[in-house]
């Protein structure tokens, strides 16, 4: 016959309390590293500043103890894992942006998707959430910008209004 510990009577209970609904997030020991993902805006002296998914800015330390995986610089997408003290544990490249440029022929998506004659093509790219830069960009807009191989956009420049 089994006999019941007093830890696995708090497991189980912890548990059946959970299922039920009746224990709320906050009850629950928070996790001690959050990982975000999102647009380097600045990195160095000890410090990095990234534009996140999460509809904010964060600045975070970075030190010695800090695993950095890749050459992170101004505008790459990276992820970072950070302790609730604001200190990086883990900053990963995941993608540079490469620089184009062009004349914006049409927006679409409320905004959102810029319509573009770069060179001899017409491209799309995706203004979200994390975009740095010129907000304000309009049709017949010359623009520069960093753009990653999913078509969303790092950086925004105008460069010259109204050019046909």
């Amino acid at each position: 016959m089994k006999t019941i510990t007093p830890t696995s009577l708090f497991v189980f209970s912890i548990l059946s309390l959970g299922l039920m609904g009746c224990v709320t997030e906050s009850a629950l020991p928070a996790a001690a590293v959050r990982r975000f993902y999102g647009v380097v805006e600045s990195y160095g002296g000890g410090q990095i500043v990234m534009k996140t998914t999460q509809h904010s800015t964060g600045t975070w330390k970075v030190d010695r103890a800090t695993q950095v995986t890749g050459a992170i610089r101004e505008y790459d997408w990276v992820s970072v894992e950070v302790e609730k003290s604001g200190h990086v544990t883990s900053l990963q490249l995941e993608e540079h942006p490469t620089l184009h440029g062009g004349v914006v022929k049409a927006i679409s998506g409320n905004g959102v998707v810029l319509t573009v004659h770069s060179g001899p093509n017409m491209e799309s790219w995706n203004k979200v959430e994390t975009t740095l830069g010129d907000r304000d960009v309009a049709v017949g807009d010359e623009i520069g910008v960093k753009v990653y191989s999913n078509h969303n956009l790092a950086y925004v420049q105008i460069i010259k209004h109204g050019v046909k």
